[in-house]
This record gives structure tokens, C-alpha cells and sequence, in this order.
């Protein structure tokens, strides 16, 4: 398997990191056809490397009767021993388990990494509806409610070099999908000191969200509350808004911040 990269591709090595990320970001258990059929793979082969990924422990069979795979919580160890070695996730921990104290959503907490935003950890409370995202999962930057709170303390020239090529695409229809709803919402964003998703990934959420940054200045992270869009008022995102802004602010000192606004920093 070669590439324009001028190397060999060790081409089980490939098919592994390929089968992984389809079980990460599949909504569903899959079965050996339906991988067969995702990954373009001969039957044997995708049988042997989930033969060999089931031995040692990376996936296991979730439904005997179906024969459905998953990952299994070996790779959550994995994934988690990466994200404490980021740093951010452990200084941020008691700072959202405090914010989804007093606000009782879930709090998630977020960085950027290659265009999309990664969710690293959460704090939620042991609620029917809980939001969605599952940690590791990587959503779109200008829809999400964590994705905007970081992509909007970006200048305005790198978020439309961050996005690439317009239309943007869509998650509901009242998802921005171009560079100038987008500048604009950036622009109110920093105004008013926070970053809003209005149904924009998600039609019955509302989320509210801040960038966190680090001593440099540099935009480092973001972290969000997320609620139903019924529930919502005026005064509700106000309030839920101070809390977000000021734990932002202080997750940033941490981080070696040192001025007040994490907007406008002149």
C-alpha cells in the first residue's frame, strides 16, 4: 500500500486504525457484514481482525445473538490515559463538576484538533435526558455549542481557513453554512462575552459556551453547558452564562492566563 507520502502503509496496521474509528463513531453495534461492507474489506480479512482485536481485549461482541461488535473499555483507558497526558482535562475536572453543580446540565469540556472539535471529558448528573455526545467524539466546529466557544475566539481570517470551503455543511437548518453568518456570529460572540448553539447541531438543545486559554493567549480548550431548548429563557441563559464565563476564567488562570476577558484581549 503505497501513498503520496513516498512510504509503505503497513496495510493491517491501516485496516485496524480504520476498523477502530468506524466502532468509535458508529451510533450502533456492528456486525461483521456491515463492517465488511463499510471498511470495502474481503470477509476473511475483516473476520481475522476481529478475531485478533477481540483476543486482545480492543473490541468484544456486545450481542451474542446478532453477533454485534464494540469497542470495549480497554480503549476508554487508552483514550483516557491520552487525554491526562494533555494536562487540560485534569485542571479542568473540578471546575466542571462544580459548573454541572450549579447548573445541573452537563458540562462538557473540548479541544480542536485537525478542523473538528474533540469532546475529552464531561460532568453530568444521573438525569433521563442527557445530551449525546459520547467522550472522544469529534463534532463539527461551527455547529456545536463547544466547537463555537473555542471557534470563535479565533481570529476572523484562520476560522475561514479552520472551515475550508463553503457551503459548510448542515447538521439542522438552522445551522450556519457560510463564512459571513459565521464571521457574524463570531463577532456577537465576542461581544457579548460567550458563545451560543441555538438548535444549530441539535434541535432540542440549547447550549452555552466560553474558550479557555492559556498563558500565551492562546485558545486552548472550550467547555459548555448543554440544555433542552424548551427549558430555556432569557434569564435562565443569563444566569447560566455568568457561571460559564467565570469558569472559563478561572480554568484559564490555571492555565496561566492573566487578563479578564477571554474575547477581547486588547
Amino acid at each position: 500500500m503505497n501513498n503520496h507520502l513516498g512510504f509503505k502503509l503497513n496495510k493491517s496496521a491501516a485496516r485496524t486504525i480504520d476498523l477502530l474509528l468506524l466502532l468509535a463513531n458508529s451510533k450502533d453495534y456492528l456486525t461483521l457484514n456491515d463492517i465488511v461492507e463499510a471498511l470495502n474489506l474481503p470477509k476473511s480479512s475483516a473476520f481475522e481482525l476481529i478475531q485478533t482485536l477481540s483476543y486482545k481485549g480492543i473490541i468484544e461482541q456486545k450481542d451474542p445473538h446478532y453477533k454485534k461488535y464494540g469497542l470495549s473499555l480497554l480503549t476508554f483507558e487508552i483514550s483516557s490515559a491520552i487525554i491526562r497526558d494533555m494536562g487540560i482535562a485534569d485542571v479542568a475536572r473540578p471546575f466542571i463538576q462544580e459548573l454541572n453543580r450549579q447548573t445541573g446540565s452537563t458540562v462538557f469540556l473540548g479541544i480542536e484538533d485537525k478542523g473538528k472539535i474533540v469532546y475529552i471529558d464531561k460532568a453530568e448528573n444521573h438525569s433521563i435526558m442527557k445530551p449525546t455526545a459520547k467522550l472522544g467524539s469529534r463534532r463539527y466546529l461551527h455547529t456545536t455549542g463547544l466547537g463555537k466557544g473555542l471557534l470563535c475566539a479565533f481570529q476572523d481570517e484562520k476560522i475561514v481557513k479552520i472551515l475550508g470551503e463553503e457551503p459548510y455543511p448542515s447538521k439542522t437548518p438552522l445551522s450556519k453554512t457560510n463564512a459571513q453568518e459565521v464571521l457574524a456570529d463570531a463577532n456577537a460572540t465576542r461581544n457579548r462575552g460567550y458563545a451560543i448553539d441555538d438548535r444549530e447541531d441539535n434541535l432540542e438543545m440549547y447550549c452555552i459556551s466560553s474558550v479557555i486559554r492559556n498563558h500565551d493567549n492562546e485558545p486552548i480548550a472550550s467547555l459548555s453547558v448543554a440544555s433542552l431548548y424548551s427549558g430555556m429563557t432569557e434569564d435562565k441563559e443569563k444566569l447560566i452564562a455568568g457561571f460559564v464565563k467565570n469558569t472559563a476564567l478561572q480554568i484559564s488562570k490555571k492555565m496561566g492566563f492573566t487578563k479578564n476577558n477571554l474575547y477581547k484581549l486588547f
